[in-house]
Order: structure tokens, then sequence, then C-alpha cells
């Protein structure tokens, strides 16, 4: 019970960051607009309930993908870092608090007031649906909403992954940063230059098993097969993206949730191995 204790503090006071809470109301404006757009679109359909939720869904999940992120490390990378450059990391385990529980705690806690943030936004943007289209389907939006929070754990996770593994909250940011270029700029870059090494071209009418797979494995796009498997929707997975009907199995939509697991564990795994060995 002991990591449990550590995340009630640390969620108590995480949730006052005034960055925290500008950050959610940016995710909230983001919603209201994407209920706006929403129904807007579900005019051009005769069922206004699930398809409206659905058209929702697709119009929130770029600018989710993109902001819970930023929230999400923003949250995270001075968690452990933070503490041990003020000193008081020291006296948390000075307390009956493991080194792995502190973490894990931390992880908890900071994945609580990302969700607080990921919930808020998303209500908003449920009742200006309401409010646009006057229904919804709210098995659909709980789906999403819980995905969305499951992608927010997992870049938690790598925050405080960083956290655990650096001495400083500089390094711990630079870390943070490094993570958004990769997997918003790199990644998809790095791809496109292996699809021309390899195969000659950067547009191939059938993508090869690797290409897909590769894409396939960043946790952004495991949030979109997240996505698509629970709705049961294509649009957001890869077999929409390059039109086929055959997948590897990495790149299955229900798939995504074992990729979203994996990226959660790993970095939790490597700071907990790191910071199990530093001095304070």
């Amino acid at each position: 019970m002991s990591a449990i204790t550590v995340a009630k503090k640390d969620f108590r006071d995480a949730i006052r960051s005034r960055v925290l809470i500008g950050l959610t109301v940016l995710f909230a404006l983001f919603t209201v607009g994407g209920a706006a757009l929403a129904s807007w679109l579900s005019e051009l359909s005769d069922d206004a309930s699930a398809q409206s939720t659905i058209e929702l869904v697709l119009t929130l999940q770029a600018p989710a993908g993109f902001l819970v992120p930023i929230i999400a490390l923003i949250v995270g990378y001075g968690a452990i870092a933070g503490e041990r450059e003020s000193g008081s990391l020291k006296f948390l385990l000075g307390l009956p608090h493991r080194r792995r529980d502190v973490v894990l705690g931390k992880v908890l806690g900071r994945t609580g007031v990302v969700a607080v943030s990921i919930f808020v936004g998303f209500t908003i943007g449920l009742l200006g649906l309401f409010a646009f289209v006057g229904s919804v389907s709210l098995t659909d939006y709980v789906a999403f909403t819980a995905v969305t929070i499951l992608f927010g754990l997992v870049y938690v996770a790598i925050g405080v992954g960083l956290s655990a593994m650096t001495r400083s909250t500089t390094r711990a940011a630079v870390g943070a940063l490094s993570v958004v270029i990769l997997f918003k700029v790199l990644w998809g870059t790095a791809g496109t230059i292996l699809l021309y090494v390899i195969e000659g071209a950067f547009l191939v009418e059938s993508p090869p098993d690797w290409y897909l797979v590769y894409n396939a494995i960043s946790p952004d796009a495991a949030y979109g097969s997240a996505i698509g498997a629970v709705l049961s929707r294509s649009d957001p997975t890869l077999a929409s993206a390059y039109d086929i009907s055959s997948l590897p199995l990495v790149a299955e939509p229900w798939f995504g949730f074992v990729i979203l697991a994996i990226w959660a564990a790993v970095p939790i795994g490597l700071g907990l191995w790191r910071f199990d060995y530093v001095d304070l």
C-alpha cells in the first residue's frame, strides 16, 4: 500500500500546477471545437447519435494525440528528478517507502492528474456535443476516453522513467522534449527514408509487412489502433491509412493495447533499475 500512499500525496501536489491548469483549459477548447465540427459533420448523416460520436472521436484523436503526450510528459518529467534536486526525496525515502514504491506511486499519482485533465476536457466536449447535436453514444465516447487515459499513462510512464534515470530536471526535460521530437517528427521520417532505401520509392502501392509493423509500434500509432479496436472502426488504423485488408499481427487494431502496455512497462522497468543504483 506504500505506493498508493505516495500516489495520493503526489496527486494532491501535482494537481495544483498552473501549467497543468492552462493545458487542461487548452485541451477543453480543442474538445469544444471538435464537438462543433462533429455536429456539422453529423448533419450529413442520418444517424445523429452513433455517427456524430464517431465523428467527434475521429476529430478529437489528432489534438488528443498531440496534447496528451505533452501534458503527460510535463507532469511526469520532474516527478523524481525535481524532488532529488530539492532534497525532499531523501525525506520521502526516510519514511517507510521503498524506491520501487516511490516510482510506482509517482506513475499512479501523475496518471491520475492526467486523467483529470482528459476527463475535464472530454466532459466539456461531451456537453458541447449534446448542445450542438442533441444526442450522443455514451458507450463509444466512454470507450474513447478510457483509451485516451491509457495513452496518457504510457507517456506518464515515459516521463517518470526519464525522471528516475536522471539527476536533474533539466536533463529530464531534455529527455521529454526528445521523446516528443522522436515520435512526432523523426519516427515517420525515418520510416519513409527506410522505405526508400529498401524499396526504392517513397510511396509503394502495397507496403511491405516490415513497414506496416514499423508504423504500428509507436505509442501514437498504437493509440489509433486501440481506438479502432474499441469502436470497431478502421478509420484510425493502418488498414484505413493504406487501404489494405490484411495486416501483420503486430499491426492488427487489438494489438495496439499490447504495444501500449509495452511502452508503459519498459520505461518504468528501466527507471526502477536505474533508480535502485543511484546515489541521492
